[in-house]
């Protein structure tokens, strides 16, 4: 059911839990953050004195006195909340609309796809959309970490002559990649939330987990792309154009 939560909904939550955290430890002052290193710093102390009677009190001391610190924070009291109500009207879907889950047969297995790595034809950007040129470009193996927000990644403009590679390390939001329909391609996607959409594949709901997927003709072809996508809770969708 978890997986089932709207990431949209999921990355609002984070998002907003975020602003809250920031919000409050600036409006706490330096007392919260100093009494939180000092118990990190005992739990550090304790550990590496663990087989000791002392270490062993030391390193609990630390750990429950910052686990109470961690849920006294109206953020992280924020996000449990708002995850439950996500997760209760989820349930109230679920009930009013049972999945029905039916066996899929395809015609072919040339709609598999895989995921790429890549360099730099689009900048480091931390909040913002980002996406690849309209007109033309020569091609350039794409490799970024970005933080918030959309990203499209079009191949339609430009030739590749062997094997591209697209690296996307993404923190929230969503990522669409558009890829011509002569080209081959695998694609490896890691996400801790979200959903992978790749042609007209049904649906892949992930939960901190990794999939794979390639194009049956990827290992011979000549001109290919080969796609790696790393999100913390984000949706990914790859489309023929």
């Amino acid at each position: 059911m978890v997986r089932d939560i709207p990431t949209r909904r999921l990355n609002l939550i984070i998002l907003l839990s975020l602003l809250f955290l920031v919000i409050e430890l600036l409006g706490s002052g330096s007392g919260r953050i100093i009494g939180v290193a000092i118990l990190i710093f005992m739990m550090y102390i304790g550990w590496k004195q663990y087989e000791t009677s002392v270490g062993k009190l030391i390193c609990w001391i630390g750990i429950i006195g910052f686990v109470i610190q961690v849920l006294s924070l109206f953020a992280v009291q924020f996000f449990v909340i708002a995850f439950l109500v996500l997760l209760v009207l989820e349930y109230k879907k679920q009930k009013k609309e049972p999945q029905v889950i039916a066996p899929q047969m395809s015609d072919s297995l040339a709609q598999k796809k895989s995921v790429i790595q890549s360099s730099t034809l689009l900048p480091h950007r931390l909040i913002g959309t980002q996406t690849t040129q309209e007109e033309p470009y020569q091609w350039r193996d794409i490799n970024i970490q970005t933080g918030i927000g959309s990203k499209v990644i079009d191949l339609s403009n430009t030739v590749i002559r062997d094997t591209a590679v697209v690296s996307i390390r993404h923190l929230i939001g969503p990522v669409t990649i558009l890829v011509p329909y002569d080209l081959d391609l695998q694609i490896v996607h890691s996400a801790m939330y979200g959903r992978l959409q790749i042609f007209s594949e049904p649906e892949h709901k992930l939960l901190n987990e990794t999939v794979m997927y390639e194009t049956q003709d990827y290992a011979a072809a000549k001109m290919r792309v080969k796609i790696i996508t790393t999100v913390i809770s984000g949706d990914v969708e790859v489309k023929r154009v």
